[in-house]
Order: structure tokens, then C-alpha cells, then sequence
């Protein structure tokens, strides 16, 4: 199955604080046929990129049972065949719910993480080389999934969306890292780890690489720049904390970790 990362959706408790976060100390542009008011925001371009909503006092119900507040964070995945997908879903019995537009479907992976399946308009929107990023000067390298047994998630994208399983590959000097199947998975595009990360929760993680930040727990998105230590500078000038991390778990990646003004766990990292 031909796939890419659509968007990430994530909260923001205020809309103008964030976008002076993602946009001016991130470096990600806003697109300008985004959203704009006090509720929502886009970058990138289009519906392609990342949606922050400002999360309303409302809860949703499927199949009698409460899911997540509207405007909570989610991934989205576009694909080229979304018939299959809903098909695959009805078989499991794994509730869902349809977009208003029928190109888009709801629903949650085995560790409740909220996953929106859309379908692609083309070529492009499968392309998970993402080339419209170039045009942006940044993008979204991956997405990284809490799961509580890493086999059952890889198993959801495989027989749900054909989404294949890939190596995880690691830099000649590593930091203390678990590449163990049963902690760490990748569904990858491309070469360079980019695409899925499926990661069990490691409590010691950060206390053994020596880090403020644990991106093993919570979940996170994480967005390649050009220029990764023009951001640490512009976030030291701004008084927020966050982990240098270095080349430690990917090659030739330099990561980042840092939380955004609403907690939502943050990587910004740059092929080096």
C-alpha cells in the first residue's frame, strides 16, 4: 500500500501563543489557506502539514463508549485505497467514523492513539518522499506512537492498511537505545527512518542517556528543519528548555526534544 504522513493534528489551550511557537521559534510556516482565528491553525499547506485546534469542553461517543475530546491530538495518513482500509476495519469490527466529505475515516489503533485514514487525491499524496516539503523548507520526519505491545500496533497498520514493517536503522555510535521488536518498531518511508514509530513506553529512558525529555512516553511528532541549532538558539532567547539530544538514535540526524506551550511533547531534528 502506497502511503505518507498527511498531517499531525495536536491541542493548543491558545492559538496566537502557538503560533508564535511553531512559527516563529519552530521555523514552520503557516499555510495561507489555513485556518486563522482564535480556534485553529495550519502549517504547511492546505489540509498537508500540522492542524492545531484549540480543544472545546466536548466529548464524543462511539458505540456507547466516550473517545477523546474534540480538538485532541491525532495522525493522519493518507493512502491510496481507502475502501480497503474501511473494508478491513469492518471485518475486525473496529468501530470508525466517517469524514462528512466520505475521503477520510476515524478511528483508534489497539492503544487508543486516534489515527484518520484519508484518501489520497494522487500520486503525490502517497509520495513518501513528501516533495511538497522542499517548497515548505521543513516537514514531518515521523510520527511516534505510545503503544502498549508494540506487535499488536504493527499488526493494526499491516492488516488494516497494508502498511509494511521495516529495520530500524541505527548511527554508528548509539546512545542507549532499544531496537528490540518488542520495544521499538518502525513503518518506515524511505531509508532514514522516517515514516511510523511504534514505541513501548521506557520509564529509564531519559535517566540513562541523561536527558530532561523522554520521547519514548506520550507520543510525539517530530519535524525536520534545515538549520536545528538556529532553533536551540531562538528557544534559549526565548527561555524554554529543552534536550539537545545529538546524533544518538538515528544516522545523521540531529534531534531535539522540547515540550510546546501546551505540553505537547515537540522533536525538531536536521539530516546532518
Amino acid at each position: 500500500m502506497s502511503w505518507a504522513i498527511h498531517h499531525v493534528g495536536l491541542s493548543a489551550h491558545d492559538i496566537a501563543r502557538a503560533r508564535w511557537f511553531f512559527g516563529e521559534l519552530i521555523g514552520l510556516t503557516e499555510a495561507e489557506n489555513g485556518a486563522a482565528g482564535e480556534t485553529s491553525a495550519r502549517f504547511g499547506d492546505g489540509m498537508r502539514g500540522v492542524h492545531l485546534a484549540k480543544p472545546q469542553r466536548a466529548v464524543a461517543q462511539l458505540d456507547g463508549t466516550v473517545v477523546h475530546p474534540a480538538g485532541g491530538r491525532k495522525m493522519a495518513i493518507s493512502l491510496s485505497d481507502l475502501n480497503m482500509v474501511a473494508r478491513n476495519l469492518d471485518r475486525a469490527s473496529i468501530s470508525y467514523v466517517e469524514g462528512a466529505d466520505g475521503a477520510s475515516l476515524t478511528t483508534m489503533d489497539p492503544s487508543l492513539n486516534v489515527i484518520e485514514f484519508v484518501q489520497a487525491n494522487g500520486a503525490d499524496d502517497t509520495d513518501g518522499d513528501h516533495p511538497w516539503e522542499q517548497d515548505w523548507g521543513w516537514g514531518v520526519h515521523h510520527v511516534n506512537l505510545q503503544v502498549g505491545d508494540v506487535r499488536e500496533g504493527v499488526g493494526f497498520f499491516t492488516e488494516m492498511a497494508g502498511i509494511a514493517e521495516g529495520p530500524w536503522h541505527v548511527p554508528e555510535t548509539m546512545g542507549d537505545v532499544s531496537v528490540d521488536p518488542a520495544q521499538l518498531a518502525l513503518l518506515p518511508l524511505g531509508d532514514d527512518n522516517r515514516g511510523l514509530h511504534l514505541n513501548r513506553p521506557d520509564a529509564t529512558f531519559a535517566l540513562r542517556n541523561n536527558f530532561a525529555h523522554n520521547p519514548t512516553i506520550g507520543g510525539h511528532p517530530a519535524f525536520w528543519v534545515r538549520d536545528v541549532k538556529a532553533v536551540m538558539e531562538r528557544l534559549d532567547g526565548a527561555g524554554i528548555a529543552y534536550t539537545d539530544a545529538g546524533v544518538y538514535a538515528m544516522p545523521h540526524m540531529h534531534q531535539i526534544y522540547v515540550l510546546d506551550l501546551t505540553a505537547n511533547f515537540i522533536e525538531v531534528n536536521q539530516y546532518v
